[in-house]
């Protein structure tokens, strides 16, 4: 977000890769279920957590889940 990076960008969706194999030490996401992990970011206290790097990184982060849902699982 700092570098002003499209969720859809070869760097941002790498992160959200290493994101999304970081929950697979947990759970096997599905396409639909990392979707809505995303959703449960920006809806619940877990917010708080990605507020502190800055008050849109739940929304920006969810968006960019579900562009890597898409098109990766």
């Amino acid at each position: 977000m700092v570098k002003r990076a499209k969720k859809d960008s070869a760097e941002v969706q790498e992160l959200v890769r290493q994101h999304y194999h970081m929950l697979k030490r947990f759970w096997t996401p599905t396409k639909e279920s990392y979707s809505k992990h995303g959703r449960l970011i920006v809806e619940t206290d877990l917010r708080k957590a990605y507020e502190v790097f800055d008050p849109q990184m739940p929304e920006f982060l969810a968006e960019a889940m579900q562009i890597f849902a898409a098109r990766e699982l």
